[in-house]
């Protein structure tokens, strides 16, 4: 469906090029409370504008239980969360989950018709056949993708709306969520956040981020850095919007004279190839972290026609001559 524009929120660039998101310092330290914590295997960061501390510090800690909450439910790392027994009886049996798992394996679901299978979360079934841990980096054969490749296919994952249910179809399988669950994380802080009485914050986890309200009365300003290059190369002036960039930087080793990335296109099993990064702005983050990926995944020409034709999203894309593509509802100065 195409965009309504005059319903589209628009923001304006000073400078863009490659990106990587960082908070910039907010404009007065006064009332501007911060947190850092390691949370879902990445880094934590919240950033609050109130008057109390004590607040700011008492939401910090609601954040950090809810997101080790989703975590210990979503992990296909942990043996005993929901995903693992998901995993554990593929081919065997369907498994009941919390809503707000099925809620989110519905929206990969959702996602993956909507890209024609680039993104789609049985990519997990491939755990293994590459390897980005340092010293340990491993390029499979064609032959061996080709073979796990086989049990790749959200097709096969049957949903129970009535039950919530979830089913893999064939033993072998498996689903991964980390393209979309930090992203379902980090909208969950944000309701938390404003229940605790806290409108002006963002939270950011790893490429996710959210952006709520105002710092002290102007939009917060986010940094974007060139994905081959340590340095600050653009900032954004940005309110309530879901931010979420996906890079072909974040893992990955070189052999010869070869990039492997970690984000695979799940229709070949091998690195995608288009683009250095994708940054999607959406109305909510788990949106934001799917389409990252997917775009990411589809290219910049069929990812910029694609975030074109949905409502609330705008792409920035360095393709993989370094060159920025973006969608038309950006404003660049």
């Amino acid at each position: 469906m195409p965009k309504n524009r005059k319903d589209n929120w628009f923001f304006t660039a000073l400078l863009i090029a490659g990106l990587f998101l960082i908070l910039l310092p907010a404009r007065s330290s006064a009332g501007v409370f911060k947190k850092k914590s390691v949370v879902m295997g990445t880094d934590l960061e919240m950033i609050v504008s109130s008057t109390d501390e004590a607040k700011a510090d008492k939401a910090f800690a609601s954040v950090e239980n809810e997101m080790k909450r989703i975590e210990d439910e979503m992990s296909e790392w942990k043996e005993k969360t929901f995903v693992s027994a998901i995993n554990n009886n593929a081919g065997i049996r369907a498994v009941s989950v919390p809503s707000d798992l099925f809620k989110v394996i519905w929206a990969a679901v959702t996602v993956s018709k909507l890209t024609d299978g680039a993104f789609d979360i049985t990519w997990a079934s491939m755990r293994g056949v590459w390897d980005f841990s340092p010293g340990h980096e491993r390029v499979p054969s064609a032959s061996e993708v080709k073979e796990r490749l086989k049990l790749v296919d959200y097709r096969d994952i049957v949903l129970d709306e009535k039950k919530n249910t979830v089913f893999l179809k064939r033993k072998g399988m498996a689903i991964g969520l980390g393209a979309i669950a930090k992203g379902y994380a980090v909208d969950r802080a944000t309701q938390i956040l404003a229940k605790e009485g806290i409108r002006d914050s963002i939270v950011k986890a790893g490429g996710d981020m959210r952006v709520q309200g105002l710092d002290n009365g102007k939009p917060w300003e986010i940094g974007i850095k060139h994905p081959r290059k340590k340095e600050l190369l653009a900032k954004f002036g940005l309110t309530n919007v879901s931010v979420s960039t996906s890079g072909d930087y974040e893992r990955f080793f070189i052999k010869d004279n070869v990039l492997y990335h970690h984000i695979i296109d799940p229709r070949t099993g091998f690195p995608a190839r288009g683009a250095m990064s994708v940054t999607v702005l959406a109305p909510d983050t788990m949106t934001s972290d799917a389409l990252s990926t997917a775009l990411f995944v589809l290219g910049p020409d069929k990812g910029l026609e694609l975030a074109n034709k949905l409502n609330g999203v705008e792409a920035i894309i360095v393709d993989a001559s370094g060159k920025m593509r973006i969608s038309p509802g950006i404003t660049l100065k």
